[in-house]
């Protein structure tokens, strides 16, 4: 029985994760000077429109997960959804105002691979 109870919740957390496969690429680094990297293999269109990606500080283990329209004109309007650590369904929106931000870079880079 217990060895059911953790494949179910293996299972349940591989199915909400964004991508299985890790390929972290260093990026930038952050505005206090620490490396950011994108985890390039998890960048992914989904049904409803949108690119998924995951990003986290290099040396962090957890990632952080976003969600960006990549055929919006990022100079009108940079929306970018940010995922809860840990959840594949809470977030919050956010207006990215300054195209030279990490969040902008990053929505940018994701946007020209996928």
């Amino acid at each position: 029985m217990r060895r059911t109870v953790s494949i179910l919740v293996a299972s349940l957390f591989a199915s909400t994760a964004p991508a299985l496969a890790d390929n972290w690429v260093h990026t930038r680094d952050n505005g206090g000077g620490l490396p950011m990297c994108l985890n390039m293999d998890s960048i992914t269109k989904k049904a409803d429109g949108l690119t998924y990606y995951a990003v986290k500080m290099c040396n962090d283990t957890a990632p952080q997960y976003y969600a960006v329209n990549c055929d919006a004109n990022f100079k009108v309007e940079l929306l970018i959804r940010v995922y809860d650590v840990g959840s594949a369904d809470h977030y919050r929106e956010m207006t990215v105002d300054n195209l030279q931000s990490g969040m902008a870079f990053d929505a940018d880079m994701v946007c020209h691979k996928a």
